[in-house]
């Protein structure tokens, strides 16, 4: 339920951007999306993998001090931000295929993928932002335990 609660406020704030872009005929934002998106996602793949190999390697070091923890639920949440990193990477590139096609066509495709592009993009910021917060919540919590 959060999950579908949070993609619906990241695609209304890309629906508030995509109009604000379109009244205002600011080009700038769409273009650099469409030759860059992919690049960018792929970036903050490579970041948030990086941050979960720390945070997994703190949790080892963790485990053999407190064997009696558990950390199966971080261990989950941690496999389903890199797959839904994936599948945002998968919905860019469909969106761009369909942009390019010309002969899926019709009136507002490009306010529609535009607007996808920048919830993904804001969803892809999300998560990164929620990986690095789990970094200080780690150490916050370690702290508690070692005290």
């Amino acid at each position: 339920m959060k999950l579908i609660k949070d993609i619906s406020f990241y695609v209304c704030i890309a629906i508030i951007i995509s109009l604000i872009t379109e009244v205002l005929s600011f080009k700038f934002l769409f273009n650099y999306l469409r030759q860059n998106v992919i690049g960018i996602l792929l970036a903050m793949l490579t970041i948030n993998t990086t941050m979960l190999v720390l945070i997994a390697s703190k949790i080892h070091n963790t485990l053999i001090k407190y064997p009696k923890l558990n950390f199966s639920n971080t261990k989950k949440e941690m496999k389903i931000s890199l797959l839904e990193q994936a599948i945002l990477i998968l919905v860019s590139i469909i969106c761009l295929l369909i942009l390019d096609n010309s002969k899926i066509s019709y009136e507002d495709k490009d306010f529609a993928v535009n607007t996808i592009l920048i919830t993904v993009l804001i969803y892809a910021v999300s998560i990164l932002w929620d990986t690095g917060r789990a970094v200080f919540v780690f150490n916050d919590e370690l702290k508690k335990i070692k005290s």
